[in-house]
């Protein structure tokens, strides 16, 4: 038990110098500073959401043939490479490759953080702690931003490649806590996981009825407020908040969203199932109520980053419950890619009823539609039933 609980202090020592906060809220900033435009900024952001869509599988099956250690170690170093790109960019094109190089350092990291936590605590007997130990590693992630956006702001001050160069710095001793980690049995046995079982990993969520509904409602539901993110800045300069203040805002997203990850055990005792009829329901009339009391409209945010945290961990827990040892970290990369597909489309229709409303009113039906969503899918059929790993394929 102690073992398990010094490997479990060290994933979560992972989780927490993993974390970005540093350039969180300075990010647009820098670029403008150099002369970049708006359009160029929002082409650089896209970047890396074009890495995260090109590599998730890939790097997913790298996860399952190197190793879910190796695949995180080299996701830190990549995306430590693109945090020393930014410090040392001052042109658009030098943007665009480190955004997009940042987008695929994280997909290292995506599906082999989970699978590696899922398969260690399996071979423990310890599946049961999945949802605390994902919740609070993933809290100790967002405590670490909340913290870090506060100094990135500062550091930004004294000079604005600094919060870069702290990123780069941080995510390479998340490599060095990485190198402590064992590796599962799963991933070091000496047959390597070939082409033929990373197709049948991928065909895992498409060749189940059941996984098919419930990464479709995983997908709409987080969709919302990953959306919500785009917004945050302009609504709360409307507002009357000063750059300055941003950090200080994202430090306070980030704790709520601790606390939303932190709860996830307690509530998987209620029941995933209930929690996705209620949880994108509270999101949906947070924001209308958001809409019509200016007073509730940043707040509003908070809450969508608790629910957004919460329901992430959640998804992780059933979905790794309902796939095999074998190819974890390949089928994790599938759903997502699905889960990026649902983010970038719902960004961008979003931001197009923005403009033609207003962004509470934008993310007020858009959190009513997953709504909806969630209903028609459940009436189709339950995306929630039980099902063991081993039939999952079969489905």
């Amino acid at each position: 038990m102690s073992s398990l609980r010094r490997l479990v202090g060290r994933f979560y020592a992972y989780r927490a110098l993993s974390a970005s906060g540093f350039v969180m809220p300075v990010l647009t900033l820098y670029l403008l500073a150099q002369d970049v435009s708006l359009a160029g900024v929002g082409l650089a952001g896209g970047a890396f959401f074009a890495g995260t869509l090109l590599a998730e599988i890939p790097t997913g099956y790298v996860g399952d043939r190197v190793g879910r250690r190796n695949s995180l170690l080299l996701g830190s170093l990549v995306v430590a490479t693109a945090h020393a790109g930014f410090a040392l960019s001052s042109s658009l094109p030098a943007f665009v490759a480190s955004w997009g190089l940042w987008g695929v350092g994280s997909t290292f990291r995506t599906g082999s953080a989970d699978a590696w936590l899922y398969d260690s605590l399996a071979e423990a007997d310890a599946t049961d702690a999945f949802t605390r130990v994902r919740g609070r590693g993933f809290s100790a992630y967002l405590v670490t931003a909340g913290v870090t956006a506060l100094a990135g702001g500062v550091l930004y001050e004294v000079g604005h490649s600094l919060p870069f160069v702290a990123a780069a710095v941080t995510s390479l001793l998340s490599g060095l806590v990485v190198l402590t980690l064992p590796e599962p049995a799963v991933t070091a046995e000496s047959d390597r996981f070939t082409l033929a079982e990373a197709r049948d990993a991928l065909g895992t969520i498409a060749g189940s009825r059941s996984l098919r509904r419930f990464v479709l409602v995983v997908a709409v539901v987080r969709a919302v407020p990953e959306t919500a993110e785009v917004f945050v800045q302009p609504v709360a300069t409307a507002a009357g908040l000063r750059p300055a203040a941003l950090g200080p805002l994202y430090c306070v997203l980030m704790l709520v969203a601790a606390v939303g990850s932190a709860a996830a055990e307690r509530t998987e005792r209620l029941g995933v199932a209930r929690w996705f009829a209620v949880g994108p329901l509270f999101l949906a009339a947070t924001f209308a109520l958001g809409a019509v009391v200016p007073a509730v409209a940043l707040p509003a945010f908070a809450v969508s980053r608790g629910v957004d945290a919460l329901t992430s961990t959640l998804a992780s827990s059933e979905l790794n419950d309902r796939i095999v040892s074998r190819g974890r970290a390949t089928t994790l990369s599938a759903a997502s890619l699905v889960y990026s597909l649902a983010f970038m489309t719902a960004r961008f229709l979003g931001g197009s009823l923005a403009d033609r409303t207003t962004p509470l009113v934008a993310l007020t039906l858009f959190g009513f539609g997953a709504v909806a969503v969630v209903a028609v899918v459940g009436a189709l059929g339950d995306p929630f039933r039980t099902e063991s790993a081993e039939t999952a394929r079969a489905d």
